[in-house]
């Protein structure tokens, strides 16, 4: 009875810590106001203000639970086709589900096109490269070829009180978007003052530290895993 007692308590000790942690964008909000004591903002502001650190976040770092994988299928007609709508940048990996092979990534269409004599030819796609929201591929398939694609997407937008930012680690979300907003919105209101700008310097420095813990929690970019030959020929086995 004691053991499931203390076994009861702690779950509900970390189903707790899980709901303060995974605050609402409205939350998160009430608390920026509470910061700043400005009654012209009101949380609709502080949500967009949250929305662009996202994006800024997004953009900057490799967020772990932004990166997305999503099959898609060439075009017999055209060596490109568009990339998902969600494609926000970094496709790091790429395999043909239709032949089950990795296909090579090149950094620029210009180097995917220096491989090949004749553009366009027919055949089965042997590399690929991004060029804004595009995927261009030599060779081009007779028939269509399924590609997984495995990339960063965009982050999802808050835009009801009820949105919980899920794309940031639970206790770091506090840390970057509430001292976001207060740098943001305090740079508005100390605008025009001479000398320092407390608040707005005081907030600066406090997101500057949580993104210096972001980037040590984030960690180096991915890549895709270099294949080794199969000099034993393990594959005439399968």
């Amino acid at each position: 009875m004691a053991n499931e007692l203390i076994a009861n308590l702690f779950s509900l000790e970390s189903a707790g810590e899980i709901l303060f942690l995974e605050e609402t964008g409205h939350s998160l909000a009430d608390k920026v106001l509470r910061k700043i004591q400005d009654g012209s903002y009101s949380w609709v502001d502080i949500v967009d203000e949250f929305n662009t650190c996202l994006d800024y976040l997004a953009g900057k770092y490799n967020l772990p639970d932004l990166e997305h994988t999503e099959d898609v299928s060439t075009n017999s007609n055209v060596g490109y086709i568009p990339m998902p709508a969600n494609f926000q940048k970094n496709l790091w990996y790429c395999k043909s589900l239709t032949h089950n092979r990795v296909i090579d990534i090149k950094d620029s269409v210009i180097n995917l096109y220096r491989h090949y004599t004749v553009l366009d030819q027919s055949g089965p796609v042997q590399g690929v490269s991004v060029k804004g929201n595009a995927l261009h591929y030599q060779r081009i398939p007779g028939t269509a070829e399924v590609l997984r694609l495995i990339y960063y997407r965009y982050p999802t937008r808050l835009r009801s009180r009820y949105d919980k930012p899920v794309c940031l680690p639970p206790h770091m979300v506090e840390p970057l978007l509430v001292n976001y907003a207060c740098r943001e919105i305090y740079g508005e209101i100390e605008d025009g003052i001479e000398g320092k700008q407390v608040n707005t310097d005081r907030y600066g420095k406090k997101f500057a530290e949580a993104e210096v813990e972001l980037d040590r929690l984030v960690g180096p970019p991915r890549h895709a895993p270099i294949d080794l030959p199969d000099e034993m020929a393990w594959d005439a086995y399968v």
